[in-house]
């Protein structure tokens, strides 16, 4: 996860908030599609757009955080997978 991690919140990176590499992260799991936890892939996000506030993945769900922001957590994997590289 700490490979991960140092990226920043790969919300805020797609929305090109400032300082994203200085906020604290949190780990979230794209369960997406079933199956373990332990085998979904995972993207950073911070706090607030993980699970806190009315627009944080776990308060809108799959289709209203797209909905909401205008891409998925797949996009955003898709932007983090691309940075990996």
């Amino acid at each position: 996860y700490s490979k991960i991690a140092r990226f920043g919140c790969m919300l805020c990176r797609q929305l090109e908030i400032k300082n994203i590499e200085d906020s604290p992260i949190e780990i979230h799991h794209i369960r997406r599609f079933g199956g373990k936890r332990a085998n979904a892939p995972t993207i950073p996000l911070c706090a607030w757009h993980h699970r806190l506030g009315n627009t944080a993945i776990h308060s809108l769900g799959h289709k209203g955080f797209e909905k909401y922001w205008g891409f998925s957590e797949t996009d955003l994997l898709e932007k983090l997978n691309d940075l990996l590289r």
